[in-house]
Formats: structure tokens, C-alpha cells, sequence
């Protein structure tokens, strides 16, 4: 913990002299900006009085090389007595991968969630354990169809349970026997040691982007924030695969329950009213803010995941709530918001084949997410 203590100090000075050079850089541009350098100069600071930057710092204990399908990967462990571990307590591991330096993904694998002793020992409805990278879809870096295929990866293993945002430690009693189990909802953190690894070897990448499938797309709304707080100035691409932020609207007290259990009511930002009802809207609220980030959401009409099983929602109510609440957000930010919807009741694409066969009226998948990345005028609100 001494090693994180001094590196955290680092990392604040360094984020304080950032965020100084950041207001010369947009002084520097004229009067026109004044609107612009006020709002989002205090943009940053309420992401960094929210502690979306608190573990930043972490620093792995081991690490190993591994060829996963002809390609090179360093795998980065952490000590389970820091604050990066896993649900039960484990060993969380992050995977790198170096490709372009200028080019940089930080991917969120997915995994379920859970947030009582039921649904995390029960049913198991979360992965308890960090495993290795699988190679697939967006991942693929052999495949020359895959537009991220020269990309440099920074892979956070997912075992959190709370959607790479929890910040608590809970003992949970199972009703059966009476035992308690402690379990660590520690999603920022772990995803705070994959940002704090992707900086140290990426300082200042030209294409930075923040993807991710399921559990990993409900987190890129933490991820896109804590990544912001380290790359002021980089534009970044949030590209959110079947986690589209959504809760069940008839369900708020599971929803403010979940909330409490992971402790993540301080990212819910106070002049955002809609954000403690769906998630979805803090793309909305980041939009207001950040002119340096854009966002893309893929989902299938009726995610049998999601939708049914997640959400507890037939099918038609949930296609409703998918297409109103983004719909709010496409009509704000035409430009910077966009959706790739069909139909099925499918779950995820961005790891699987079908990310290279999908497509919609004749734009295929692998071209949107590349035109998104690229700031293309072709990256359109596409659906089916």
C-alpha cells in the first residue's frame, strides 16, 4: 500500500497541474471559449469531488506474458489485500495488449451483477473470479475486417458484481444457515487500476476509446468517467454493447436498494433528475459538459438477458423504454449520441462473430464503430 500512497500523490499533483494547463490551453484560444473553458473546467472538478479519481494509483504486484491466439499479452495482477480484488475476495488481473500507442481501447468485460446474498450466492448471478482475456469480435487484433485490429488493449477482467462501480464491503447473511459472507462490491477500483495502467503506458493517445458488453456496458458510464478524469484533453468514444444504462421503472425500490448496496448514490449527480431513475441519462448529462466524447449504444429489441431476465420486462415494454430513454438522449445530442438497434433477442455482439456479419439498410456494424472512432460524418443513428 506505501507503493499506491506515493504513486496516488503523484497522480493528484500531476491531475492538479493537468487541469492547470488545461485552462492555459483554452485561455489560449480566444474569448470565444471563455463559456466553454468555465463549463467544462468545472466539469472536471465535480467528477474529482465525486471520488471518480479516488483509486487511481493502483499498481499490479506480478506480472506474466501470454500468447492468447498468436497474440502477445502481459498480464497484470494485484494484490487481494489492496483495493483492487475481486467479489469474493480473489485476485483481480488486468491484460494489456500493445499495438498502436496513438490507438488505445480500454475494454470492460462483462459478467453479470449481483447485490444481495441470494443473487450473488444463490442464483449466481455474477462472476466471482478474474479470468484471462477471450479473444473475439472487437478483440480480434488478427483479423484485418476488424477496424480496432492495429489497437492497443488495456483488458479489465470483470468479477466485481456491480458493474465496475461499486465502492463497498458487505456482509451479507444467508437466511438458511445464518452464516454471513462478506463480498466486495469493488468495481471502481478494479476499474481504477486498468485506467491507472492504461496512463502509465498510453500517455497521450490520438484515438482513446472505452468499450464494452453487458455488465462491461453498464460500466462504461464509470469507465468513460474515470478515464475523463485522467485524459482531460482526449476526445473519447464510449461504445456500449447490451448495457445500455436501463432499469425497470416499476422497480425503484430494487433500483435505490442496488444503489445503497454498492454505494454508488455519489454518481448519481444531484442536478441530474433523471439520472436516479436511469442510468442511461448520464451519457445526457456528460454530453452537456464534455464536447470531447460521443457516445454509441448497440442493443437488440428484445435482450432476452437484459430485457427478461435483468429487467423482469416483456418484450414490447422494454423495446418502449430502450428507444424513449435514448431517444431523450439522441434528441439533446444528434450529433454526439448515436444508436445501432435490430431486432432479436439476442445479448452482446462487440466479442462475437455476428460483430462482423451485423448489419442494418446495408451499414454493417464494424462500419459504424469504425466512423464513430474516426469522427465521420457517415456515423449515424442507425436502426432497424
Amino acid at each position: 500500500m506505501k507503493g499506491y500512497n506515493r504513486y496516488l500523490s503523484i497522480a493528484r499533483l500531476s491531475g492538479i497541474l493537468l487541469s492547470a494547463l488545461f485552462v492555459t490551453w483554452l485561455s489560449g484560444c480566444g474569448s470565444s471559449t471563455t463559456t466553454t473553458q468555465t463549463v467544462y473546467s468545472s466539469y472536471i472538478d465535480t467528477l474529482n469531488q465525486m471520488g471518480i479519481d479516488k483509486y487511481i494509483g493502483l499498481e499490479p504486484i506480478t506480472t506474466t506474458t501470454q500468447t492468447i491466439d498468436n497474440g502477445a499479452w502481459t498480464v497484470y495482477f494485484y494484490d487481494p489485500s489492496s483495493p483492487a480484488r475481486c467479489l469474493n475476495g480473489s485476485q483481480y488481473m488486468v491484460s494489456l495488449h500493445r499495438g498502436d500507442p496513438n490507438k488505445v481501447m480500454l475494454y470492460l468485460e462483462g459478467g453479470g451483477a449481483c447485490w444481495d446474498y441470494n443473487s450473488c450466492y444463490n442464483s449466481i448471478m455474477a462472476k466471482s473470479t478474474a479470468n484471462p482475456v477471450q479473444i473475439g469480435g472487437i478483440l480480434d487484433t488478427s483479423n484485418a475486417a476488424n477496424p480496432f485490429s492495429d489497437y492497443s488493449i488495456v483488458y479489465a477482467s470483470y468479477c466485481d458484481g456491480s458493474v465496475w462501480s461499486g465502492d463497498n464491503d458487505v456482509a451479507f447473511t444467508d437466511t438458511a444457515t445464518g452464516a454471513t459472507v462478506t463480498t466486495y462490491f469493488h468495481g471502481l477500483a478494479n476499474l481504477s487500476a486498468a485506467v491507472t495502467l492504461m496512463k502509465q503506458n498510453f500517455i497521450n493517445p490520438k484515438y482513446l476509446v472505452v468499450a464494452g458488453s453487458s455488465a462491461g456496458g453498464y460500466g462504461t458510464f464509470m469507465g468513460y468517467f474515470v478515464t475523463r478524469t485522467q485524459y482531460p484533453f482526449t476526445t473519447v468514444h464510449v461504445l456500449n454493447d447490451s448495457g445500455v444504462g436501463l432499469f425497470n421503472p416499476t422497480q425503484t425500490t430494487l433500483f435505490q436498494h442496488i444503489l445503497t448496496t454498492w454505494n454508488i448514490k455519489n454518481i448519481i449527480p444531484s442536478d441530474c433528475p433523471k439520472c436516479s431513475q436511469q442510468m442511461s441519462y448520464l451519457a445526457d448529462w456528460a454530453l452537456d459538459r464534455d464536447p470531447n466524447a460521443d457516445f454509441g449504444f448497440f442493443s437488440y429489441y428484445n435482450d432476452v438477458v437484459i430485457g427478461s431476465i435483468f429487467l423482469q420486462m416483456n418484450t414490447n415494454d422494454f423495446k418502449n423504454l430502450l428507444l424513449s430513454v435514448t431517444g431523450d438522449i439522441h434528441r439533446d445530442h444528434p450529433n454526439r449520441f448515436q444508436r445501432f438497434f435490430v431486432n432479436g433477442s439476442m445479448h452482446t455482439v462487440l466479442e462475437l462473430p455476428s460483430y462482423y456479419t451485423m448489419q442494418v439498410s446495408g451499414t454493417t456494424l464494424t462500419q459504424w464503430t469504425a466512423d464513430m472512432v474516426t469522427d465521420t460524418a457517415d456515423w449515424k443513428d442507425t436502426l432497424q
